[in-house]
């Protein structure tokens, strides 16, 4: 019988410098002074409201992608996944699944070993994806 290996897995979240939300032209400043007003009705979800992507997320998103030595898709779609949050009023947050922006690729980082030698280790990556975040 062999011996079981671990594996760990992460889920590394990343917020991109954009001016605005990922699906709506709304600022993403914080403000606490004037809560609730770089909302829409995109934010907030309400019929017939339609999202249109932020074109320099899904360019820092390739980018990032093609860093990582990742393949970049040639199709993909967007997701809802449904659950309540309390900063979340339309109750389903739009991300991907199946069908990333990027898929596979790597991280290659340098790890200094007990006796002083370095070691690069290769982090592999099973996708690069977009999401709206909550709030």
């Amino acid at each position: 019988m062999t011996s079981p290996t671990t594996i760990i897995g992460l889920e590394v979240h990343v917020q991109l410098q954009t001016r605005t939300k990922i699906f709506c032209g709304c600022a993403n400043r914080f403000n606490p002074d004037e809560p609730n007003v770089q909302t829409c009705p995109v934010c907030l979800g309400l019929p017939g409201a339609l999202p249109v992507m932020n074109r320099r997320a899904l360019e820092l998103s390739v980018r990032a992608g093609l860093a990582l030595s990742g393949t970049i898709a040639d199709l993909t779609k967007w997701d809802r996944k449904q659950y309540y949050y309390p900063d979340l009023p339309k109750a389903y947050q739009i991300s991907q699944y199946d069908l990333p922006f990027c898929q596979g690729g790597h991280l290659d980082v340098d790890v200094e070993q007990d006796d002083g030698e370095i070691e690069s280790r290769r982090i592999r990556l099973i996708r690069v994806h977009l999401e709206e975040d909550a709030g």
